[in-house]
């Protein structure tokens, strides 16, 4: 929102400018600054309803609390796993020892994890599966391609509370189901 009102100030400065010279560019400037500040501001904005709409229980298949130890258990696991190559690079945000309990709330087209805020990208969507535990661990696998490059692959990949894992295998299912309703086969 800020660079959207800083666009549309900079915008003004050919007005106030004795020197006319760099108007366009500076009209230039400012407009570009308002279409970048307000399609941010859109985004985030959206991305913040989704996420209110999801703590009241709109559109969600899942939800379970992890216990602090299982937590930070899961965390040290999925660390090694990463540095050592056994896993894809986890998108979301781990910290190592959580206040409380922390709160999995899953989605019908996004996730949030302790406070972490993810939209569930259906096009990237590569798999999910659930690993045995304890910590039983519920991961969905994505590939981003990139022109030029190798494509990205990446993973959101968190811990099922104990006694969760049917409400776990939901969330597979209901992934599974979505992206096979629209694209096909994997």
């Amino acid at each position: 929102m800020a660079a959207g009102l800083l666009g549309l100030a900079s915008a003004s400065i050919p007005f106030v400018s004795p020197d006319h010279a760099d108007e366009a560019a500076w009209l230039l400037l400012g407009a570009t600054a308002a279409v970048i500040g307000l399609g941010a501001a859109l985004t985030l904005t959206m991305r913040m309803r989704r996420m209110r709409s999801l703590h009241a229980g709109k559109g969600v298949i899942a939800r379970w609390r992890v216990e602090p130890a299982l937590w930070a258990r899961f965390v040290a696991d999925d660390r090694d796993a990463e540095r050592d190559g056994r896993k894809r690079n986890n998108a979301i945000r781990l910290r190592s020892s959580p206040d409380g309990a922390v709160e999995v709330i899953v989605g019908d087209d996004c996730l949030q994890i302790d406070g972490d805020f993810h939209p569930v990208p259906l096009a990237e969507f590569k798999g999910a599966g659930m690993s045995a535990g304890p910590p039983s661990v519920l991961e969905l696998r994505f590939v981003t391609p990139r022109p030029q490059q190798s494509d990205l692959h990446y993973a959101f990949r968190f811990p099922v509370a104990l006694g969760a894992e049917a409400a776990a295998q939901q969330v597979i299912d209901h992934y599974d189901r979505r992206y096979r309703a629209k694209y096909g086969a994997y």
